[in-house]
């Protein structure tokens, strides 16, 4: 609740950086290492990707780790306000925008 009261504007830059960091993030781990695998049995296909890359939603683990830091870190609201910025893109964009991506690439049917 003393999170919810306070003045966010100061960590607006920081959590777009740190969101477009995890994405760039998701994407160097999914990408190049699937291509290791092209020649296979466990090969991952060009349509399930995307899926992986935009699915990979993060969550409870980020924001536990940010709240478990000692109370006197200096920037420790800082760094709580941005994993917090991180989880909520990732429920609210990544998971609400995963049926409509799963849909158009043939993994689930029409509505």
């Amino acid at each position: 609740m003393r999170l919810a009261n306070q003045d966010y504007r100061f960590v607006l830059l920081p959590a777009l950086i740190a969101i477009v960091l995890v994405i760039v993030g998701r994407a160097l781990a999914i990408y190049p290492l699937s291509l290791l695998f092209t020649r296979s049995s466990l090969r991952i296909s060009s349509k399930h990707q995307p899926i992986l890359f935009w699915g990979g939603l993060r969550g409870a683990l980020a924001l536990a780790l940010a709240l478990g830091l000692p109370q006197d870190l200096s920037g420790r609201e800082a760094i709580t306000a941005v994993a917090f910025a991180v989880v909520a893109f990732s429920i609210f964009a990544q998971g609400l925008t995963m049926k409509p991506l799963m849909r158009r690439s043939g993994e689930l049917g029409p509505k």
